[in-house]
């Protein structure tokens, strides 16, 4: 099951599983594995990646499906941009989230959006952040930073080989949000119903030669009751959700992206449950400190804190473990 989370990830680029660990060094197009990690049995596409109709096959390859995309299939001179097929709509829901397959690196690989006005070929022999140099355009960089009119507004971890990234965009409360391996980084930006309908495009970009990216989902919701109600749903159960069968697989089925990451709700317990071990160990420590010996040693709760006693001590007395730190 495909589910997200709303968890601030660590400040490292990580891949969405391990199925890159063997090769993460390796940018050959032959060595990208197979790996399906994540990706929906479905395969739901609304859109694919289209290209203008003057951009040449030295700067963009596709796969025929129009998922895939190679940038700088021999060698780069500068920066290239693919959009989406199928503009935005105010009033919807947007999600799509693409698979990093080659190890970022050079001047700048983002994942956006932008309008119609940005031009995709104005940087072609220029190294650029293309992605949020100017108004009509915002961008999540491989680096961390989120960039709109050539200001970062945001910096934090980045992506790397193997790393799905996710784009949010709320056409009907007008907000953008990026996602790292399912991971929310927050709500980037709130104004974007000041662009009209249908003139917003999903983009990627990229400067680095033989970089490669595929589309893995693309779905999108009309905003209305059931959505919102989806949402408040999706936050209020943390763990399984205690729902009747019909809209628990509805929930799991059509609403996956609202729900919490299973990983990372076990990851939480565990950070818990170390918490209040080390908050329990330190009371004993505590106590153990203030109350004198030969009375500790009466007390058994207070046993962890003292080592037993040799069978050689004739005078059976509790030697104190050393001090943490």
């Amino acid at each position: 099951m495909l589910t997200w989370s709303r968890q601030r990830s660590a400040d490292v680029a990580k891949p969405f599983c391990d199925c890159f660990a063997d090769n993460s060094k390796s940018n050959s197009l032959e060595d990208i594995p197979g790996c399906k990690c994540g990706e929906h049995s479905k395969d739901i596409r609304e859109w694919q990646w289209e290209t203008s109709t003057n951009t040449e096959s030295s700067w963009v390859k596709m796969t025929p499906d129009q998922t895939e995309v190679t940038f700088h299939p021999f060698y780069s001179s500068g920066t290239a941009v693919v959009r989406g097929s199928a503009p935005l709509e105010h009033g919807y829901h947007y999600y799509w989230e693409i698979k990093m397959l080659t190890e970022p690196y050079g001047t700048d690989i983002m994942v956006g959006i932008g309008t119609h006005k940005v031009d995709t070929t104005s940087s072609r022999y220029r190294f650029t952040s293309l992605l949020g140099q100017d108004k009509e355009s915002y961008g999540l960089s491989y680096t961390g930073a989120v960039r709109h009119k050539e200001i970062v507004t945001r910096d934090g971890p980045g992506f790397c080989k193997g790393t799905v990234v996710g784009v949010k965009v709320d056409l009907w409360q007008g907000t953008l949000e990026f996602f790292l391996n399912r991971q929310s980084r927050g709500i980037s930006f709130y104004n974007l119903r000041r662009h009209p309908s249908l003139t917003l495009f999903p983009m990627v970009s990229s400067t680095a030669a033989q970089s490669t990216m595929r589309l893995i989902y693309a779905g999108s919701w009309q905003a209305s009751l059931l959505v919102d109600a989806a949402k408040i749903l999706g936050t209020s159960f943390p763990g399984d959700l205690n729902l009747p069968p019909g809209l628990k697989s509805r929930m799991k089925n059509q609403f996956w992206m609202m729900l919490p990451n299973e990983s990372c709700i076990a990851e939480e317990r565990r950070k818990e449950a170390l918490a209040v071990a080390e908050s329990k160990r330190m009371q004993i420590k505590t106590a153990c400190s203030n109350i004198p010996l030969h009375e500790l040693i009466l007390y058994s709760e207070f046993a962890p804190c003292y080592r037993h006693p040799h069978r050689n001590n004739p005078e059976h007395v509790a030697v104190p473990f050393e001090a943490d730190g």
